[in-house]
Formats: structure tokens, sequence, C-alpha cells
């Protein structure tokens, strides 16, 4: 039986990032990639003619490399399987060596990728047999450090500890393999040791409860990525209160507290109280603040600061489609139009704060062009309100 089950689970994991990947990958997202990918190797290139040999170069190389050196775990097992493959527990080795298999490729592209730009790296300074031997070691970190991942998970180790730990020496092994091939002894050593140590530690029996658990935070994971580019149904959401966003949450008085504002102020709250919304904005503002920073292009900083606003007006809508549908015009009952108009008035407020914070970075990185910044305010105002009619249209559609 546990042989039938590992095809019909991994098909059904590639349909969901396939499902997921149409919506993050879309003409947009990869117009974007290209030309920020283009313009990051072609400032790395021109960057790297003007550098020197230093240790604190082969310190930031072995770094990005360290990085996606901790492939996760994804053993695709289910809440029942606790119950009903009991039984089974005997036969489960085949199935865990294909998703064992299944999660090495998985995170595979991301280890390439930072292999790609720490190569580029280290072409300053160091030969084609100092740079193989870094590939080398890496690679055997990226397996040791996957099958010693795995096995904390039927330990009593804490799991982020470890990942910490093993963290620290991908970046010292790494770094002195770079200063002499002799040290890459002493890294197979430390490696053959931490693995020795938590298959030492390894529970008799298969502890399914931690595995569940673990796919479980896993594929939770995975959601809340994919969350900062498209709406996802399957997170288990919980409201939570943040007293840095308690300004936001004026008391309605007066006229404040009837139909026609009312609404207003349930849009303010939900963005405040929502469970991953304004975490994913600041995110999403951190990360494409720095691709403007790091390019340092005129042109490639008003493409990046367009489409890092469209992405966060595109999740800034999902407030409308999760509580006009729901709960709130069923204890507050109002006419549509006092929704829509709401709504409207605090997506262009938000979203204004946003472009405002953009068009700050944006003037900071070219003080020269500042002016061209009250373009972000302006790309803002149309976006979002394109999507609201958007969103209106789906929700007429509906009613019909």
């Amino acid at each position: 039986m546990p042989d039938n089950l590992f095809r019909p689970r991994v098909n059904e994991d590639i349909r969901r990032r396939s499902y997921y990947g149409k919506f993050i990958f879309n003409s947009h997202f990869l117009i974007f990639l290209t030309i920020a990918g283009g313009v990051f190797i072609y400032s790395l290139l021109g960057i790297l003619q003007t550098l020197e040999p230093s240790v604190w170069l082969d310190l930031i190389a072995s770094a990005v490399v360290a990085l996606f050196l901790l492939p996760g775990y994804r053993s695709l097992l289910k809440p029942a399987d606790g119950i009903f493959l009991l039984p089974y527990e005997t036969h489960m080795g085949t199935y865990l060596k294909n998703a064992g298999r299944y999660s090495l490729m998985l995170g595979i592209s991301k280890a390439v990728t930072a292999a790609v730009i720490a190569l580029l790296l280290l072409t300053v300074g160091h030969g084609a047999i100092g740079i193989m031997l870094f590939l080398l070691l890496a690679l055997i970190h990226y397996t040791v450090n996957f099958h010693v991942r795995k096995r904390v998970i039927n330990t009593g180790i804490s799991i982020s500890l470890m990942t910490v730990i093993l963290f620290v020496m991908d970046v010292l092994s790494l770094i002195l393999v770079l200063q002499h091939p002799v040290w890459l002894i002493l890294s197979l050593v430390f490696l053959l040791a931490a693995d020795r140590y938590v298959k030492g530690r390894e529970h008799p029996a298969f502890d399914w409860n931690a595995y569940i658990e673990h796919e479980e935070v896993q594929l939770n994971r995975y959601y809340r990525n994919v969350s900062m580019f498209t709406n996802v149904n399957h997170i288990d959401k919980q409201f939570k209160r943040r007293k840095y966003l308690d300004p936001l949450l004026w008391k309605p008085a007066g006229m404040s507290f009837g139909k026609e504002k009312m609404y207003e102020f349930l849009f303010y709250r939900t963005f405040a109280r929502d469970h991953d919304l304004p975490m994913i904005i600041l995110r999403l503002i951190i990360l494409f603040g720095i691709v403007m920073v790091w390019m340092g292009n005129l042109y490639v900083s008003i493409v990046t600061g367009l489409f890092g606003i469209y992405v966060i007006v595109l999740q800034m809508s999902q407030i409308y489609s999760a509580q006009a549908y729901l709960l709130w015009p069923k204890v507050w009952p109002v006419d549509r139009s006092f929704i829509q108009k709401s709504y409207v008035t605090f997506s262009h407020k938000a979203v204004f704060a946003v472009t405002l914070v953009f068009g700050i970075i944006f003037a900071i990185v070219h003080p020269g062009f500042a002016y061209i910044a009250f373009v972000f305010p302006l790309w803002g105002y149309l976006t979002n309100r394109v999507f609201s009619r958007a969103v209106y249209k789906k929700e007429q559609e509906l009613s019909d």
C-alpha cells in the first residue's frame, strides 16, 4: 500500500505548484524578472572588474551559497496517515526514499542559482581548481545537510537550532576551503560528526506525529510564500492584535458611526488584524526596495517600483473579497455601494502610503531625478482603480 501512495501525492503537490506558479510567474512578473536579472548580471560583472581579492568577498560568496544548502524535507504525509498507515510502518522505506529524492529536487534550482552567483564572485582571486573544490564541497554539504535535517525530525533535537548550526558550519567550511584545499578534510570530518550525532539520537520507532506536523509546517510555509504574490485560501488564518497598528483604528463617532463610513473602519480593522497581510506587504516593500537600491539603475528602479506597487495592490484587493462576501453584510446589512465606496476610500489611502515609501526610496537612490517619484502615487491610484472595478465586476457576475 505505501508503494502506491507516493505517486498520487507527488502528482498532487506538483499540480498545486503548477497552479500557483501560473499566477506567480505571469507575463508581468516574467518581464520584471528578465529585466531585473539582466541588469543584475550586468552590474555584477561591472563591479567584479573593480574588485580586488579579499577574504570578505570569499565570505559573501560562501554565505550566499550556504543560505541555499539547507533543503527542507517534504514527506507528503497527511494527518490520517498516523492512524491508517501504522500497520505498514515497516514497509514505508520505498515511500520515504522517493519523498527524499523529491525533496532534494525541490531545492536544487535555488542552490544552482546561488552557485552561479558565487562562481562569478570567486573569479576574483581564485583559479579553476579552487572554484571546483568549492562547488564540490557545496554539493556534499547540500546532500548531507538534507539527511541531517531529515533525521532531526525523528529526534528530540531542535530543528531550528540544528539549522543554525549547519548554516554556520557551511559558511566556515566553504570559506576555509577557499583559503587552502587541505581544509576540505576538516569540513568532511565536521559533516560526518554532525550526521553521526543526529543518527545516534534518532528514535528507534518512526515518529508519525513529528513527521506529519513537520509536513504541515512546510506546506503552510509554502502557502505563505505564495500568498506574497496571489491569494491563497488554504492558510489557516487567525486575526491577531498588533499594538503598533492601533493608531489606524480610531473609534468611529458621530457621522462616522453610520452606514456610509462604518465599513471603511472595518476595512482598516481587517488590515491591521490580518494574520499575514501587513507582514506580506512589509516584506514586499523591503524586497523591492533592496532591488532598487542594489541595482542603482534609473530605469530598473522605476520598473521595480511600479511592479512592486502592482503586486501590493493585487494583495490589497483580497481584503474586499474576504470580507465583503462573508460575515459583515449579514451583521451590518447596507447597500453594496456603501461597501464599495468605503473600500475605495480605504484602499486609496493605504496604496498612497505604500507609493510614498517607494517614492522616498527612489528619491534617495536617484536624488537628481527625485521628481520622477511622483509617477508612483499616480500609478498606484490608477492600478488600484482598475483592480477595484475588476472586483466589483466579479461580484456582480456572482450575484447574477
